[in-house]
């Protein structure tokens, strides 16, 4: 597509995305990246940030017609579209254990988003997961290149979520290439959101995630009743690039790519419900912990990490901390808690005031190392009796681009947080891996629904 705009490469792609088409790889990965959210989703129910969404929204029980509405997998409740995505994208997002690609989560705009337009459209299995595919090679094929130059101040979710939610919807709604474009470009042009709250500690990021599915939603649907958006959104003055990333030189190379190389393969996984910067220093612990070292034996430890990683709002915090805003973001608290209860989970989070873990975060040097990758973690524990130990993880996303059984295996540890028997847990991947043969996806979201109280 020589002289194309990157929004008509973008839309072009979505909109003639087929299942058919792809290689089975990406296929696989879709439905891990399909599970992990699900089951991330159910287990963040007790944080109550969904509750919350849902509770500015209220829905109804019985909506008078099916069509436009989608259900709260929080509640169960029916509620128009863009309301349903707008909740659910909080509630996959509630627990930060989302998929992640660089620093964007494309799982919790996309996948809420495509879920609402699927059941509310009536579609199939295969329209889903051709539509999850387009959000998430249209968000990447942004994110990849840009994220580096965006984040912060912004943040990535907020600024690609829209566009490739939009993306989504847009292949479920069944967009021509033009009007995709369009889609694109209206997302874009209301895409945008800060970190700031990551470095106060409170709760604002959690729900930005649920604005770019329900905004992204909208795109499309304005896109569809012939609302025009600009072809040249992305590259020409004050568009989406010039905003977020000061600079339109990646303009002619963008999306370029897209159908020869799969970016829903780097995708990566969190074992741990902890910002995707604080993974590494987090199995690094757990290694440690894993290795015999033990907390009460640590005179000092020296944590090097990636220096924007470092210094990115909320990681080098020493506390004191009263929400989990604020632990899960602490790259001291993730190694600490770690090494103290050689694992970390939501309530781990929650002790705000653990004597042992407050204690070896005071004696967490935390280093911001020019020069250091993305995602990696070194340490030197120097310990009471003088002996000194080394660790490092160098290579976090090839440690967590996780196969299918892999992510189940992550779910099966989830299964204490997640109101799921071992039956309806199964039930839950059966119907994710079955979705090219389903003629809806009301079997995915019954067993997406499993185990709550429906109507509360």
């Amino acid at each position: 597509m020589s002289g194309s705009t990157i929004a008509e490469r973008l839309g072009v792609f979505a909109a003639g995305l087929e299942v058919d088409a792809l290689p089975q790889s990406v296929v696989e990965r879709t439905t891990g990246c399909l599970i992990h959210a699900l089951a991330v989703g159910m287990a963040g129910s007790a944080a109550g940030f969904g509750r919350q969404a849902e509770q500015a929204s209220p829905g109804v029980s019985s909506p008078p017609n099916l069509e436009g509405y989608a259900r709260s997998l929080v509640t169960g409740q029916w509620h128009p579209a863009s309301t349903a995505a707008f909740i659910n994208g909080v509630h996959l997002h509630a627990r930060a254990q989302e998929d992640t690609h660089g620093t964007f989560h494309p799982g919790v705009s996309v996948i809420p988003a495509a879920l609402a337009a699927a059941e509310s459209s009536a579609v199939d299995g295969r329209t889903l997961l051709a539509a999850v595919v387009a959000g998430y090679e249209v968000g990447i094929a942004l994110s990849g290149p840009l994220t580096d130059l965006t984040t912060p101040p912004f943040r990535a979710t907020a600024v690609f979520g829209p566009v490739a939610a939009a993306a989504a919807v847009g292949r479920i709604r069944g967009l021509s290439g033009e009007r995709m474009t369009s889609a694109l470009a209206i997302a874009a042009s209301i895409s945008g959101g800060t970190s700031e709250s990551f470095g106060a500690g409170t709760d604002e990021w959690h729900f930005q995630s649920g604005i770019a599915a329900t905004s992204g939603l909208m795109a499309a649907q304005l896109a569809e009743t012939g609302v025009a958006g600009s072809r040249t959104a992305f590259e020409a003055e004050a568009g989406f690039l010039d905003c977020f990333s000061r600079s339109r030189e990646a303009a002619e190379t963008l999306a370029r790519d897209l159908g020869r190389s799969w970016n829903i393969l780097d995708v990566t996984f969190k074992p741990y419900p902890v910002c995707a910067f604080n993974q590494a220093p987090a199995m690094l612990a757990v290694r440690l912990r894993e290795s015999g070292l033990r907390a009460d034996e640590v005179a000092s430890i020296r944590l090097r990490m990636n220096e924007r990683e470092a210094t990115y709002p909320g990681m080098p915090s020493r506390g004191p901390f009263a929400s989990t805003s604020q632990t899960l973001m602490s790259a001291r608290f993730a190694f600490a808690t770690g090494l103290v209860q050689g694992d970390i989970t939501y309530d781990l989070l929650q002790q705000f005031t653990d004597p042992q873990v407050l204690d070896l975060i005071g004696k967490i040097d935390l280093v911001a190392e020019p020069g250091r990758s993305a995602k990696t973690a070194h340490a030197t524990v120097t310990q009471i009796d003088g002996t000194t130990v080394h660790d490092a993880i160098e290579d976090s996303d090839a440690m967590l681009s996780w196969h299918m059984d892999g992510v189940v295996r992550n779910a099966e540890r989830l299964a204490t947080e997640i109101p799921l028997v071992t039956e309806e847990l199964e039930t839950l991947v059966d119907s994710v891996a079955t979705l090219p043969q389903a003629s809806s996806v009301d079997p995915l979201i019954r067993s997406a629904l499993a185990g709550i109280s429906v109507g509360t």
